[in-house]
């Protein structure tokens, strides 16, 4: 077992975080393989800041709008991973969000957006997260407190649960 290090201002967002598993679990299209799974996942997060050998868990959600030639992926992720004998898959835990416009741009103001849109938080094993930004901290939070709010019509919902061998993607039309 091994430890990442959580400070007080970090307990929100976890809290935030196993609050959108319960989101997912109040959805009717899940497996009860999904639903175990999305429990699972939670239950690490509850755990922290402890981190069992062997912890493969995820769970995420996007909101998918156009097509492959043009439209917005905008998505929000939990992970938790950790493989004591694998030094490529020591990654402790992340939080994110991803802003992933159709087709990829070089265009500065639209990487300017993309920028301002995303946030990237790592707890490696052992450590703490160092650039745990409040002000991004409370986006993710709010973010993931009403996933309704970036729907538009014709958007479909993505979601995707891992859990040790578990691998779920959910599509559920917005």
């Amino acid at each position: 077992m091994a430890n990442i290090k959580l400070d007080k201002t970090h307990k929100n967002l976890i809290a935030s975080a196993i609050d959108l598993g319960d989101w997912f679990l109040s959805l009717s299209t899940l497996s009860n393989a999904d639903r175990e799974a999305i429990v699972a996942v939670q239950n690490c997060l509850k755990k922290l800041p402890k981190v069992n050998d062997g912890t493969l868990a995820m769970y995420g959600f996007s909101v998918e709008r156009g097509d492959e030639t043009s439209g917005l992926i905008q998505g929000w992720d939990i992970s938790i991973e950790y493989m004591a004998e694998d030094s490529e898959q020591q990654g402790g835990l992340e939080i994110f969000s991803s802003f992933l416009p159709i087709p990829e741009s070089s265009d500065q103001s639209v990487l300017a957006e993309k920028k301002s849109r995303e946030v990237y938080f790592h707890w490696p094993i052992g450590d703490v997260c160092n650039l745990l930004d409040k002000h991004n901290a409370d986006k993710w939070m709010k973010e993931v407190s009403d996933p309704y709010m970036f729907f538009e019509k014709g958007d479909q919902i993505r979601i995707e649960v891992v859990f040790g061998t578990h691998y779920a993607e959910i599509i559920i039309p917005a």
